[in-house]
């Protein structure tokens, strides 16, 4: 994953050229060109793609739960 950097603001990897450094109140941090160009669109297209955001957002948190409790259940099994 070296090859990639982290968007703070939609917390996904990237790969380099789609990521730009970018002055926040708190330092410089890695944000992606779909954010940017995202937080540039009127409050209504904000708003949608902020909502869609956070549902990508859970459905990977639940998956990786998904993931983590299979895990924990199977090593469970073998001891």
């Amino acid at each position: 994953m070296t090859d990639k950097l982290y968007c703070y603001c939609c917390r996904n990897y990237h790969p380099a050229e789609q990521v730009v450094l970018y002055e926040t109140k708190v330092g410089k941090r890695w944000r992606c060109l779909r954010s940017i160009q995202a937080a540039q669109q009127p409050s209504q297209i904000r708003d949608a793609a902020g909502r869609q955001q956070s549902l990508e957002n859970r459905a990977r948190a639940s998956q990786q739960a998904r993931n983590s409790l299979q895990l924990r259940h199977s090593s469970l099994a073998f001891a």
